[in-house]
């Protein structure tokens, strides 16, 4: 039985990672810089560190690295802030599950942004724990985040769901022995995502009695 319930939030809650590719491009393209797609798509589900200290052995900037990371956080924000896109139904499910499961946030976001894009849907309130990038040490696809949410949470991994729409985010969840509920709707990039125990196309209809309705495997890891 499912008691805990935690979120990714970049391509689950909602679908910021067309604007995180188009961000990374557009900067490195204004540095001389031809990334490819694959390279630009290797933000999905990681830490803009971990996926920044990537691109930057790969396409060195003509500036320092703190500047170029601040112009393309800056560029990404700018792109959320005016062209946010919720996931169809995200509000509606966050809030029933709410009024009877615990909730987390788990995310490769920093809490500046999340914060902003919690507080545009109106459902900052929901989470019990939020947690960004700078609050563990070792990116998706490393269980860390995770596990730190369970401890404050004091839940148990085999009673918890986490939804999520990355590859690095399904690996996440099954090392931490999570059910991973994968929102497929948000794959613009064909990431393998087949690992995951559940399959939705967006959050609409799901919700308590979907969560309980559940048909859980054996062993999640």
């Amino acid at each position: 039985m499912i008691r805990t319930i935690i979120f990714d939030m970049d391509g689950t809650l909602v679908d910021t990672e067309l604007a995180a590719a188009k961000a990374v491009e557009g900067c490195f393209s204004a540095w001389n810089h031809r990334v490819t797609e694959d390279d630009a798509n290797f933000v999905t589900g990681r830490t803009w560190e971990k996926a920044l200290e990537f691109l930057f052995s790969k396409y060195p900037p003509p500036v320092s690295k703190r500047a170029a990371t601040d112009e393309i956080l800056e560029t990404y924000r700018k792109k959320i802030e005016t062209d946010l896109i919720e996931v169809p139904g995200a509000r509606d499910c966050v809030r029933d599950l709410a009024a009877e499961f615990p909730l987390a946030l788990v995310s490769g976001s920093h809490r500046r942004e999340i914060l902003t894009i919690l507080d545009r849907l109106g459902i900052r309130d929901a989470f019990r724990v939020i947690l960004g990038a700078e609050d563990y040490p070792l990116s998706k696809p490393a269980p860390d985040g995770f596990q730190k949410a369970l401890g404050m949470l004091s839940a148990d991994p085999a009673s918890t769901l986490v939804f999520e729409d990355s590859a690095a985010g399904i690996e996440a969840g099954r090392a931490a022995g999570l059910h991973v509920c994968v929102i497929t709707s948000t794959n613009h990039f064909g990431h393998a995502t087949d690992r995951g125990h559940f399959f939705v196309p967006d959050l609409r209809g799901v919700n308590r009695a979907w969560v309980k309705a559940l048909k859980l495997p054996a062993n999640s890891g």
